[in-house]
């Protein structure tokens, strides 16, 4: 944020590259945002710690979560997600496929998957 705020374009950026490559994060790793959405709070939460307890490890897997959305209700649902932190080795669309067949998705929960987010909201 130094660099930004000197105007230094290519400083910021150079900070901001190391920080990606030593957190493992994109363009050096993987990520996949998993979000649950429900009316019902209840189901909400059963849900997402079923979903919990079924992530499979992985070597170079990480699975962060459940956790409730930065913005928690949108449009009347609660939401809650994971993040999925991968190396960049790891087929993280395979993992999530995998995942998810494993776990029953009641009528009144809606999952949204996202490979590589732009957002975390």
């Amino acid at each position: 944020m130094t660099a930004l705020a000197r105007g230094d374009r290519n400083a910021f950026l150079a900070a901001e590259a190391e920080s990606r490559q030593h957190l493992g994060f994109p363009p050096f790793g993987r990520l996949a945002a998993i979000i649950l959405k429900s009316r019902d709070e209840n189901v909400l939460r059963s849900t997402a710690e079923a979903h919990r307890r079924l992530a499979p490890s992985g070597e170079g897997v990480e699975v962060w979560g459940p956790a409730p959305a930065p913005i928690y209700r949108l449009r009347g649902e609660a939401r809650m997600r994971f993040l999925v932190k991968a190396r960049r080795s790891v087929d993280v669309q395979r993992y999530v496929r995998t995942w998810i067949s494993d776990v029953r998705l009641p009528s009144a929960v809606r999952r949204v998957i996202d490979i590589d987010p732009y957002s975390f909201l």
